[in-house]
């Protein structure tokens, strides 16, 4: 998603990482059961760092609001605002580092930012009344028939039901996660996510020992029946399994250890 601007400055993926856990750690669940996301992103880099931007500065910042917008509509998360993200010049960060600042704001107007707005159309739609039903027109009464006795129909018992109580609603979806060495959280999706060296994998590892194709993680099923399966993809250094090097698809469960080349990672599922 993210173009390459230096291969000595802060890379834009790491910032687009930084920006989506930004959103994973400032989300907050109302007592209505919405989960609502931050909208509004400064993201904190030296003078250098910011300088090999360039020209490049502006179609950056589309770009992270196009991948907080994707992330936000995929989580299913709400927002009060437009999505909003900033570059912020900070004298006190290290050469290679940069800090994404997340915030909620309904009126997010940043100098210098892009903003896309991400309100879903949840306003009631207004619905035009019925039209009136036209006045009944009198038609003449026709004579009146011989009256014929009703047929009363035999009643026929009906059998009783016994209510049977509704069980609770189970939970939609199971979430699950990749927790890396240093702290670093990143969400599990739906469907197939790769691992490896390449920039176009789903997760992208700074690891020598990793292969550029490393491993996938596949899910199979739908909701609380989802589960997800580990496969290494001809990788040099091989995969780990709770320290067992893999072969074919492996099932992953909650707090399994995974090792790809030298990056050790757990998953957990919640």
């Amino acid at each position: 998603m993210f173009r390459s601007v230096s291969k000595t400055g802060i890379r834009p993926i790491e910032i687009g990482r930084k920006l989506v856990r930004s959103i994973d750690a400032g989300r907050a669940t109302g007592a209505d059961g919405r989960t609502t996301a931050p909208n509004v992103f400064s993201i904190h880099l030296n003078e250098n760092d910011r300088s090999t931007f360039g020209d490049l500065e502006k179609p950056l910042i589309t770009e992270l609001v196009d991948a907080a917008k994707q992330y936000v509509a995929d989580e299913g998360f709400s927002l009060v605002g437009d999505i909003a993200v900033s570059l912020v010049t900070d004298a006190t960060m290290k050469a290679g580092k940069c800090e994404v600042r997340a915030s909620v704001s309904a009126s997010s107007g940043l100098s210098g930012s892009a903003s896309s707005s991400l309100r879903e159309a949840d306003r009631s739609s207004a619905v035009s009344p019925a039209p009136a039903a036209p006045p009944a027109t009198s038609i003449p009464t026709a004579a009146p028939s011989v009256p014929v006795a009703p047929v009363t129909p035999p009643t026929v018992a009906t059998p009783s039901i016994p209510s049977v109580p509704i069980p609770a609603a189970a939970p939609l979806d199971k979430r699950a996660a990749l927790v890396l060495g240093d702290g670093t959280r990143v969400a599990v999706k739906l469907g197939v996510m790769s691992i490896g060296r390449s920039a176009e994998s789903s997760l992208s590892l700074n690891d020598t020992n990793v292969s550029r194709r490393h491993a996938e993680i596949r899910s199979r099923g739908e909701g609380v029946r989802s589960e997800w399966f580990l496969r290494d993809v001809g990788s040099t250094n091989g995969t780990m399994l709770n320290g067992v090097k893999i072969s074919g698809d492996q099932k992953l469960k909650n707090g399994d250890a995974l090792m790809f080349g030298g990056t050790s990672a757990r998953f957990e599922v919640s």
